[in-house]
């Protein structure tokens, strides 16, 4: 990948943050002029189009990212989503199944399945595939928390704070 390439995902990835979709839509497709190929863009190109309500559009992007890489697990759940949506619960099992697959204990792709599960009656396995869901992400918020020292330094002053204003409040109920 070219540096402009990058520097376009990542600034669409802003923009879908902010939900500015005009200007994701812009980069994206700026990105996949420039790249036809880039599964990545494709898939969230779907996301502007899902959010949206555009479910035939955002089908047919999430369609091609999986042609692009049928190992891209986000693709995968985003058509669940998008199945879900139309109601096709069969497919969207699959494709949510498929999402774990490729990267077990997803949490997007768990929780959407066992939302999926209690709609369709099965309630017990639904609530335990959305607390499995919940349990994946605190880990990988926990793992990418570690991972980045500038959360650690943040992480160690906050614990640095909670301890001050805990001694503080000690001092001052025991004088």
């Amino acid at each position: 990948m070219t540096p402009e390439i990058d520097e376009l995902y990542e600034e669409a990835l802003g923009y879908l943050e902010a939900w500015n979709l005009d200007q994701a839509e812009e980069c994206l497709r700026k990105l996949i002029e420039l790249d036809p190929e880039h599964a990545r863009g494709h898939n969230k190109l779907g996301v502007v189009f899902a959010r949206r309500d555009d479910l035939r559009q955002a089908e047919e992007c999430f369609s091609q990212a999986v042609a692009l890489d049928p190992n891209l697990a986000t693709a995968h759940s985003n058509l669940g989503n998008i199945y879900a949506e139309r109601n096709w619960m069969d497919r969207a099992k699959a494709a949510y199944e498929r999402a774990l697959a490729l990267d077990p204990g997803n949490p997007t792709a768990t929780h959407n399945l066992g939302v999926l599960y209690r709609k369709s009656g099965e309630i017990g396995r639904g609530i335990d595939l959305m607390k499995q869901a919940n349990r994946s992400e605190r880990h990988r918020f926990r793992d990418e928390t570690r991972r980045n020292p500038e959360s650690r330094r943040i992480m160690r002053i906050g614990w640095a704070v909670v301890i001050a204003i805990g001694l503080a409040l000690f001092y001052l109920f025991n004088r």
